[in-house]
């Protein structure tokens, strides 16, 4: 081989290490925060496999396949306020594996949250705090049903992504005029926080009906940041009913 031809071939070599190298550095830093959508997407593939191999279909009409429902929550407190509101939209693609959509809205109020210092040390004014929280969800739901055994005929695995927008009425600032009650200081500014959380967990029904339950879920969060508004474990209390 020629000088020429031997330095292309190292300089191939060294392209293809450095990008196998990059790619692995990518995949070591994020590797828990993808690691519950690679397996919803084994899961979901496993559930089309047995569904195509067993040849069995959901015989209800596709309007029955359809059910609504959801959560509300709401606390007030001598400092502190909450409401949600998530309504989930889901379809039984078998009876066993239901797929969804849903919706969140969340409002944090924390009174005299704030505090505003004079030139003597001592404190001017204080305020609240006040955040609102809104976004979206897919998530999918299959059901342990069909292994003949009463007390695992409602248990269901769940998997879920949920990207969140946060609104508060105030920005850190190391500058600003007021802190919070841990010294740190802000501005009176809107801030607005992106935040995607990534759930696996499971749950519990209770028939309320032919067509409705109540449902009982236990959920972890693998991407828990500084702004989360859930820690792990996340519980969660609901309802769904068949149109």
């Amino acid at each position: 081989m020629t000088p020429l031809l031997n330095k292309f071939c190292l300089f191939k070599l060294y392209h293809i290490l450095y990008t196998l190298f990059f790619m692995l550095n990518i995949l070591r830093k994020y590797f828990l925060k993808i690691l519950p959508l690679l397996l919803l997407f084994l899961i979901s593939g496993y559930i089309n496999g047995q569904d195509t191999k067993n040849k069995k279909s959901n015989s209800k009409p596709f309007k029955e396949r359809l059910f609504v429902g959801g959560s509300l929550g709401f606390s007030v407190g001598s400092y502190s306020s909450l409401i949600e509101v998530a309504p989930i939209f889901g379809f039984a693609v078998t009876e066993k594996f239901v797929v969804g959509l849903g919706l969140t809205y969340k409002y944090y109020r924390y009174k005299d949250y704030y505090a505003t210092i004079d030139d003597n040390g001592n404190i001017s004014g204080i305020y609240d705090l006040t955040t609102n929280i809104y976004g979206g969800s897919i998530w999918m739901r299959y059901f342990l049903t069909g292994l003949g055994i009463p007390i695992i005929e409602n248990i269901f695995l769940h998997a879920e992504v949920e990207p969140l927008i946060f609104n508060h009425n105030y920005s850190f600032d190391p500058g600003g005029d007021f802190y919070d009650p841990y010294g740190n200081r802000y501005s009176k500014d809107n801030e607005q926080i992106s935040l995607t959380s990534f759930f696996l967990g499971g749950g519990l029904r209770q028939m309320l009906g032919q067509r409705s339950y109540l449902y009982l879920e236990v959920l972890w969060n693998f991407n828990e940041e500084l702004y989360s508004p859930y820690s792990n474990p996340r519980i969660r209390i609901g309802v769904a009913a068949s149109l």
